[in-house]
């Protein structure tokens, strides 16, 4: 463990000690341990990974790699938590960050069967 996580489970400590509660600090230290940058490639009509979890304020970059096959694809976000979507394309990148909290779904609308994922923000 780091001096700083050493730092925050004693602050835990002497919150619950004090008879405060202790969520916030669980939520601080969950967001500290994800990564602040995540790489997804849609390659072989997939995502991989399909679910990212990721600190706020990171960012994710979509990286095609399906050219090969001449296999075009999007990221379109899903659900009740939206991001803006990228354009249909062959190859290159897509690159977005997350500064809210939340699960943020996703799919390749051309191939919507085989290609969904998801973002864990958090």
């Amino acid at each position: 463990m780091t001096k700083r996580t050493h730092l925050i489970l004693a602050a835990a400590l002497v919150a619950a000690a004090a008879g405060g509660t202790v969520g916030g600090l669980a939520t601080a230290m969950a967001s500290q341990s994800a990564p602040r940058k995540a790489v997804v490639t849609l390659h072989n009509v997939q995502f991989h990974p399909g679910v990212v979890h990721l600190a706020v304020g990171g960012t994710v970059t979509w990286r095609w790699e399906d050219a090969d096959i001449d296999t075009e694809h999007n990221v379109t976000s899903i659900g009740a938590a939206r991001f803006k979507s990228s354009r249909t394309q062959q190859n290159g990148t897509y690159t977005l960050k997350f500064n809210k909290a939340g699960v943020y779904r996703f799919e390749c609308t051309i191939h919507p069967q085989s290609m969904q994922g998801k973002i864990v923000v958090g």
